[in-house]
């Protein structure tokens, strides 16, 4: 998605976002762009919440709903997890969500949440310091390649 079809895919999330009672925040390429960083794309909007923020989002959402779609067991995360199919992207949400470390399963702390200005609103991400840090810690070639630019930024 293009920094156009990110802001008008979370425009059309915006209502159910803003009803959501728990804390959410959007993480991943979608919160570098969010954040202003100058990065090309973003394949998906990802959003970090609890368990129960997860299925209150599964239950607003359940139209768009992708049900067959899962993400490999064998991978190095856990969460209530959910994909969605927008136009003009996909939504991933992950409901507290562990990352994997050679100690065993670690709780993702995003740290506290910023409203970065983005196409007209202020939408909630991380501080670039803690991306950097969760994408680190997620530790796959994609996520160093980010917070390789980050540590540039």
């Amino acid at each position: 998605m293009t920094r156009d079809e990110l802001a008008q895919l979370l425009d059309r999330l915006a209502p159910e976002l803003d009803a959501l009672a728990e804390p959410w925040c959007v993480i991943g390429s979608g919160a570098l762009m969010i954040a202003g960083v100058d990065w090309p794309d973003c394949g998906d909007v990802d959003i970090l919440t609890t368990t129960d923020g997860a299925r209150a989002l599964e239950t607003a959402w359940a139209e768009a709903r992708q049900p067959d779609y899962a993400p490999d067991s064998r991978g190095p995360f856990r969460s209530r997890f959910s994909r969605y199919d927008f136009r003009p992207g996909a939504v991933e949400v992950m409901g507290d969500l562990d990352v994997l470390r050679c100690d065993g399963w670690v709780r993702l702390d995003a740290g506290p949440a910023v409203a970065h200005a983005f196409a007209g609103r202020t939408w909630p991400a991380p501080a670039l310091a803690d991306q950097r840090r969760i994408l680190e810690l997620f530790g796959r070639p994609k996520d160093l390649e980010k917070a390789q630019r980050l540590a540039g930024a």
